[in-house]
């Protein structure tokens, strides 16, 4: 027979196994959603002339503890992402000049609800999987 104190420690150590699948399993699931967000603000990005802009998206993950990370996506040429996604005026005033270039050009905000909602989706999985 299995004793009380026996069951206990089996029971806790289960649980912990089961703590440490589900947190490498949303570790695993923020680099992937931060892979693929970057890639879709890549190709979403509006082109231009140099390319610098569109190329600049990066992941930088920082660790502030051994289990604790941030994952951050940005751009090279951060001072143009608000003006492109949501347009700008002009000194004269107005906000067009000839085919629009200074128009919005919206390609963060969709993206950042499509990243959010895959990693939700993903943290579930892991979540009812254990892995």
């Amino acid at each position: 027979m299995t004793s009380v104190d026996d069951l206990a420690a089996e029971i806790m150590k289960n649980l912990q196994e089961y703590t440490d699948d589900v947190t490498a399993g949303i570790k695993k699931a923020e680099d992937i959603t931060a892979k693929e967000c970057e890639e879709n603000l890549t190709n979403d990005s509006p082109v231009g002339v140099t390319g610098r802009y569109e190329k600049g998206w990066n992941v930088t993950v920082t660790l502030n503890t051994p289990t604790e990370k941030h994952t951050v996506i940005h751009n090279k040429e951060y001072r143009l992402t608000h003006l492109l996604e949501n347009g700008h005026a002009l000194r004269r005033g107005g906000r067009t000049i000839g085919k629009g270039k200074t128009s919005a050009f919206p390609h963060i905000k969709k993206n950042e609800v499509k990243a959010n909602a895959d990693f939700e989706q993903r943290v579930r999985e892991v979540i009812e999987n254990g892995h």
